[in-house]
């Protein structure tokens, strides 16, 4: 959790929301891809998944079923992941070390989706497709465990059912989160738009537009967020 005081915490709430908001692009993405390309379930969004599991009937729906189930489950193990992984550091850090672990871990994931999927030429079979939902879901898993642990205003990014719950709140009680929120809530659609369009122009490249998001959202992390708070005491 970003808890620095002082002169220091609006620069570091600042760029901290900046990374969720990317993290919530990269989520949008990839919850299009999987949506449009990977056999109509979510890998970010797991109350929609949640919904399909149950929907007993139609066309081919033990498939979905099978499909959506294997999302929630691969979704739950990555967030047991991010949630086990120790804090790290020193203490002091303006930015949780171990968050920046599992976006990279969450990178990685990305990054192996976006290579399988160029070399399937963006059409996976059955079997392949079942492996890209459990790489996305595993990384949005992680993502949403990162997410948890930066806590700014209640902002999730792998789903913004809260958020928007939040962000009705904010409007009737006109709190300063209002525009925080409202952009999240966009950042998911415009996400999802981004690797939509890509998928009917350049299908093989739609996979990447959730990874250039999670790295925009890392540099950030590594060039504005990963300094230690000054050491009044050391007179320096």
């Amino acid at each position: 959790m970003v808890t620095i005081g002082g002169g220091a915490a609006a620069s570091t709430r600042r760029w901290s929301y900046a990374v969720l908001v990317f993290m919530t692009l990269a989520a949008g993405a990839m919850d299009a891809v999987a949506f449009l390309a990977l056999g109509g379930v979510f890998t970010a969004n797991m109350t929609g998944n949640l919904i399909l599991v149950a929907l007993v009937g139609g066309e081919d729906w033990e498939i979905r079923a099978l499909r959506a189930g294997l999302a929630c489950v691969v979704f739950a193990i990555g967030l047991y992941a991010g949630f086990r992984m120790p804090a790290l550091g020193r203490g002091g850090e303006r930015w949780p070390l171990a968050v920046t672990h599992l976006l990279w871990a969450d990178l990685a994931l990305q990054t192996a989706f976006l290579v399988g999927w160029i070399l399937c030429g963006a059409a996976p079979g059955p079997p392949l497709t079942l492996v890209f939902i459990a790489m996305a879901s595993c990384a949005m898993g992680i993502q949403a465990a990162a997410a948890h642990r930066v806590s700014i205003a209640g902002i999730t990014t792998t789903f913004v059912t809260g958020t928007l719950t939040a962000l009705a709140e904010s409007l009737v009680s006109r709190n300063g989160d209002v525009a925080h929120r409202a952009v999240i809530v966009l950042a998911l659609v415009c996400g999802a738009l981004c690797s939509s369009l890509l998928l009917h122009f350049a299908r093989v490249w739609a996979a990447a537009v959730p990874l250039v998001f999670m790295f925009a959202a890392l540099m950030i992390v590594m060039t504005r967020l990963h300094t230690r708070k000054p050491d009044l005491g050391r007179g320096e």
